[in-house]
């Protein structure tokens, strides 16, 4: 059987020791070997995983992306460690905002809706290690159980990432140190969950909240962002904006672009005049969407706001320089659109995505120590019926209320990772 870079659970393994003993507990399909020894490799097959050669993957940045061929196996060399920050703990231990009202949080969420976006030929899997590249400083401690929070947030937001422990995680699992066995195993069922649930996860997002998204980093740190503050964005490259359709695609956000094409500039001004809120950065007399028909409605230090037929434009007079607050300013276009709400868990992202025949389906990744007290969420749309899903537990039907135009549920705890299926 070939390597399935979007399904496997691929192990980096930079040790001429041998992993064997380990890949069956990890929930591990394949061992990419970066010394090549037939030794571990003939153990690693002997345990029945599939061993990869050295070369057959190929490491590359973003900006190296263009030059993949389709079908090629590549994972691509971005992200952050992932991982919450705080000075304080609630009582059950879990991560709380400090005096910006957010725990400080690295994700990677982003990562697999922009690749998908910009290079769709390539699979969204991440190839990032605990290192300098990944904002690890060399005399950082990396936390054994971060590498299942790695895990989730790729396998959640439908990409995939190569497991990759340090070389002290290395030796403790070689050593049989009991917590690093614990992590390690704990990992290996949450991997087996992820793959069970597959299906739940890479679907579209709902589309309340659209994005457009370009090679480097400008919209990227943007759409990151959006996706740090349950935004549920839909990511979609500048240059192919979908059709018009301000009851799907109320918020079009076209900040940090370039200069549109005139094909693109008169797509994004029909959104706005089809009744679609569209946001950019772009500002002076001669900004791309200052066109006939627009009347000053308001302004603020920071930006106007103007009318153009049914809809508007909503124009920032600068360049984003902060884009988390970007991205709140984007929540509160949206107003009673806003794909999500989740309350009391600053260490958690939320998302919301279109499943079979426009069921919603939310999942949450928890960055921080778990939270066991019951924390309430707000989908937008209404729902009949509620089913939590947790690598930990079986299936849990939950009680829905409804709240306008949103269906509230109380998640009962949340440890790492839960999806809600909604009818």
């Amino acid at each position: 059987m070939g390597l399935d870079l979007a399904s496997d659970v691929i192990l980096r393994w930079d040790s001429r020791s041998s992993c064997a003993g380990l890949l069956a507990s990890g929930g591990i399909d394949a061992v990419w070997l970066r010394d090549a020894d037939e030794a571990v490799a003939g153990a690693c097959r002997a345990a029945g995983a599939q061993v990869i050669a050295p070369d057959a993957i190929r490491l590359l940045k973003p900006d190296e992306l263009s030059g993949a061929r389709r079908g090629e196996a590549v994972a691509v060399r971005a992200g952050l460690w992932p991982g919450a920050q705080s000075t304080s703990r609630g009582p059950d231990g879990a991560v709380i905002a400090g005096a910006t009202g957010r725990a400080w949080v690295d994700s990677n969420g982003y990562l697999a809706g922009w690749l998908r976006a910009l290079w769709p030929d390539v699979e969204p899997v991440l190839g990032y290690q605990p290192d300098a590249d990944a904002g690890v400083a060399a005399n950082r401690v990396v936390a054994y159980e971060s590498l299942e929070l790695a895990l989730v947030e790729a396998r959640a937001a439908g990409g995939n990432w190569v497991v990759a422990p340090d070389r002290p995680y290395r030796e403790a699992l070689l050593a049989g140190d009991q917590r690093a066995l614990a992590a390690w195993k704990q990992m290996g069922q949450t991997a087996c969950w992820l793959k069970q649930q597959r299906a739940l996860f890479g679907l579209p997002a709902m589309e309340s909240i659209t994005m457009l998204v370009e090679p480097g980093d400008t919209t990227a740190e943007l759409a990151n962002l959006m996706c740090r503050q349950s935004a549920s964005p839909d990511l979609v490259a500048s240059s192919r904006v979908p059709p018009p359709d301000a009851a799907l695609r109320p918020v079009v956000v076209a900040a940090g672009i370039g200069a549109p094409s005139p094909a693109v500039r008169q797509q994004l001004l029909a959104h706005a005049a089809g009744g679609a809120t569209v946001v950019s950065d772009a500002y002076g007399d001669g900004a791309w969407w200052r066109t006939p028909g627009l009347h000053p409605e308001r302004a603020f230090e920071d930006r106007e706001f103007h009318s153009l037929a049914k809809g508007r434009i909503v124009a920032y007079k600068q360049p984003v320089s902060d884009p988390g607050d970007f991205a709140m300013d984007v929540l509160d276009l949206a107003g009673e659109r806003r794909p999500v709400r989740i309350w009391d868990v600053s260490a958690a992202v939320a998302a919301v995505s279109r499943g079979e025949r426009n069921r919603a389906v939310l999942r949450v990744v928890n960055y921080g120590s778990p939270a066991r007290q019951a924390i309430m969420v707000h989908v937008h749309g209404t729902y009949r019926s509620a089913t939590l899903l947790r690598p930990e537990s079986e299936p849990l039907s939950l009680a829905t209320c409804r709240r306008g135009e949103d269906t509230e549920i109380m998640l009962p705890a949340l440890r790492r990772v839960a999806v809600v299926k909604f009818e």
